[in-house]
């Protein structure tokens, strides 16, 4: 059968050359468009690397007429710390916001301060504040340990002054390993802790990061702190009627005066409710709606490529059938057909595809990217890996062209079937 469909190939090469040269620049302009979806699709399958299980963010919403009151904080605080369903509560402060890049504290760990401080390995930098004789901030967070693969906690003799946490990347860039603990990659600063890197939101991969603890208790935090408290609730706690407690405290001391209003958000609502996350959202729809439009458009300029094509060679399908062979036969030998086109003309765009990628590289989304020049790409992830980057955008530029090929093939010539033996006969 392969035999006689390469023969059909070489005896309508004319009309074929005409469908490989179509294919071709499709095959080129679709591997383009689909490039940089890959690339937000790919930094959304990242591992979050954080426990979302019973674990809230809780905003208060302030009303205009009240003014900033550090006793009010201070108040509504020690009332949420204290209530049954709470297990574990840290806050952040305005500068640092939890799986939220509308802000960006960068920072720097050294591998040799006291030869060096040229060398050096930037960090983002977040700062999370606890009561350290009563919570587990890092608990709290669901953060995972690099080396034993279970949730970080915070060791029982710690000086959150001189003892910090950094992530698996920044331990790797500075030293190149992860067991790092006890070194110093700051002045006065030694490591007690390494987590998995984490994303702060679904469109930007993993940052190298550092984290500083530090006490609650200190005014001075009153005075800069943001409305955003993150708690780990108990097994069971029914999230309704602790929100419903929550505020029931706005009667008390009237707080309602300041707050309008305690809103209790999960993990995930606030990943995709993000400042970030919004933003990248409405950037990326006009695109999707692009690749869309494109999609449909080639689409149909291929099913209507095969349909003319099927259309005039109606009477070699109806002398297949007078002969005998049925449907399913002549509708495989056909799409058989217009696969190895597909393949050839696939194959022939691939290494001008490869050249312009050589030369200008890869797609790179604004949504996707941050500030390469301090912040290199980690080889770890695939999308960043060029022989895997390249291979997946291949083979989904190929599956996509392949789907549309057979759908586009299928329909004429499962229509061109149906013609009786005696019309084709008679067109013959």
């Amino acid at each position: 059968m392969m035999t006689k469909i390469f023969h059909q190939i070489w005896n309508q090469r004319w009309h074929n050359s005409w469908i490989f040269a179509e294919l071709l620049v499709i095959a080129i302009f679709l591997w383009m468009l689909i490039d940089p979806l890959y690339i937000v699709y790919a930094t959304k399958a990242i591992p979050d690397n954080y426990e979302k299980k019973d674990r809230y963010f809780i905003e208060l919403k302030c009303n205009n007429n009240g003014e900033t009151n550090i006793d009010v904080f201070r108040n509504i605080l020690h009332k949420i710390e204290n209530m049954p369903e709470v297990e574990n509560h840290i806050t952040t402060s305005m500068t640092s916001n939890f799986n939220d890049a509308g802000t960006f504290v960068s920072d720097a760990l050294y591998p040799n301060p006291e030869k060096s401080i040229e060398a050096y390995v930037p960090v983002q930098a977040f700062y999370y504040y606890w009561k350290w004789d009563k919570y587990d901030a890092l608990y709290t967070l669901g953060l995972k340990d690099a080396n034993r693969g279970k949730l970080l906690t915070i060791p029982e003799k710690m000086n959150p002054a001189t003892q910090i946490f950094v992530s698996r990347a920044a331990a790797i860039n500075t030293y190149g390993t992860a067991n790092v603990i006890g070194r110093k990659p700051k002045e006065d600063y030694e490591i007690i802790g390494v987590y998995e890197d984490y994303k702060i939101n679904d469109y930007v991969e993993p940052l190298p990061s550092i984290i500083y603890l530090r006490n609650i208790e200190e005014d001075w935090f009153y005075s800069s702190a943001s409305n955003k408290i993150i708690v780990k609730l108990k097994n069971g706690t029914n999230r309704k009627l602790f929100a419903q407690k929550l505020n029931n405290l706005l009667k008390e001391d009237k707080l309602s005066k300041f707050i309008d209003a305690i809103e209790l958000i999960s993990m995930e609502e606030y990943l995709k409710n993000s400042s970030a996350s919004k933003i990248a959202a409405s950037t990326l729809r006009p695109k999707f709606i692009f690749c869309t439009f494109a999609l449909v458009c080639i689409f149909l300029c291929m099913l209507g490529t095969f349909w003319t094509r099927m259309d005039n060679r109606r009477s070699d399908i109806g002398i297949m059938r007078s002969m005998g062979a049925s449907r399913s036969r002549v509708v495989r030998q056909y799409i058989t057909e217009a696969i190895i086109l597909l393949t050839l003309a696939f194959a022939a765009a691939m290494p001008i595809v490869l050249h312009f990628v050589v030369t200008e590289g890869f797609a790179a989304p604004e949504v996707c990217s941050f500030d390469k020049k301090n912040f290199a790409p980690n080889p770890e992830y695939g999308i960043n890996n060029f022989y895997i980057h390249f291979a997946w955008v291949t083979a989904i530029t190929y599956a996509a062209m392949l789907l549309i090929t057979i759908v586009g093939t299928w329909i004429p010539v499962y229509r061109a079937t149906r013609i009786l033996p005696a019309d084709a006969l008679r067109e013959e």
